[in-house]
């Protein structure tokens, strides 16, 4: 029998009302499901956020990784990164369903989270290493979602909340939006992408690391940097923390620190608006010192507010 936390239950109905209402009154049937196909045994889950996640066993004693989507789409948005960014540091694909929002995944072992090692400097390096092996240039027929398409969110957000959203005020919403377009004016060439790449997506597997959950995104590689910055920060000293991560990247990756600096400033404020949306508070107060940390680092290098 498997409880699910009421604070995910929430979540789901906030995010998808009915058609989530649903899902969870038919979850015990999709676990009966799963476990009769591909004849599984599932465990007790994963801490959960968005997704049903837990490990499984199957008879033989091997084991691997149950995700469950209320939404197949987002299935298939998470099949086709995968696929696109397959290699010897990704997740490998067991199985899917996409009709019941079903997907299998390898289990790693021991699956402890790049956060969980003490030199925070090897952990950005490890994500930089990981990053260069990632990127390649995407297929001209690819579905993944693109910078621009962010940008038209945010734009969006403008257009909804005219005088501003929460602690975000319509001057911010304007500027970074104006930053946003910049970027994406500006940008030269595009990537295919992780999209979500932070210490909590990267884990161990066996000696080396290895990546999960990519949301996909086509842009370039200074964005990729921005949600990795954004994890784990302390409470204090927020611009140094995030100053010394970039430091680190540009070394390593021979990328901008203006343009990170830019997209991190532009991303925070889009992230913010959708962790309001989702009446997520937990990170919101952590997103708000970051994009005073993003501007003050711009103008404390470039000597001027963009």
């Amino acid at each position: 029998m498997h409880t699910l936390p009421q604070t995910f239950c929430d979540t789901i109905t906030h995010l998808h009302s009915h058609k989530g209402q649903k899902w969870l009154t038919d979850f015990p049937q999709l676990i009966r499901y799963c476990e009769e196909r591909w004849h599984i045994t599932i465990h007790s889950h994963f801490p959960l956020s968005y997704h049903f996640v837990a490990p499984a066993r199957k008879a033989d004693g091997s084991e691997l990784v149950v995700k469950l989507f209320v939404e197949p789409s987002k299935l298939l948005h998470e099949q086709e990164a995968l696929t696109a960014l397959a290699g010897e540091n990704t997740v490998k694909v067991v199985d899917t369903d996409a009709e019941k929002g079903v997907l299998l995944l390898e289990k790693l072992s021991p699956g402890r989270s790049l956060s969980s090692l003490s030199t925070k400097d090897e952990a950005a390096l490890i994500a930089a290493r990981l990053m260069k092996s990632l990127w390649r240039v995407p297929h001209s027929d690819s579905t993944i979602e693109t910078a621009v398409k962010r940008e038209k969110q945010l734009r969006e957000y403008t257009q909804m909340y005219p005088s501003g959203i929460d602690f975000l005020s319509s001057e911010t919403l304007q500027h970074a939006l104006s930053v946003f377009s910049e970027l994406n004016r500006t940008s030269q060439q595009l990537f295919l992408l992780h999209g979500d790449l932070h210490h909590d997506n990267i884990l161990q597997s066996g000696e080396a690391w290895k990546i999960i959950d990519p949301k996909g995104l086509i842009g370039e590689k200074e964005y990729e940097i921005i949600p990795f910055l954004l994890n784990h920060l302390p409470k204090t000293n927020v611009a140094e923390t995030i100053d010394h991560r970039i430091n680190i990247f540009v070394q390593e990756l021979n990328v901008s620190k203006k343009r990170i600096l830019l997209w991190g400033y532009a991303h925070s404020v889009l992230a913010t608006c959708w962790l309001i949306e989702d009446e997520d508070r937990q990170d919101t107060a952590s997103f708000s010192r970051a994009i005073e940390a993003f501007q003050h680092l711009f103008e404390y290098y470039y000597g001027h507010k963009k």
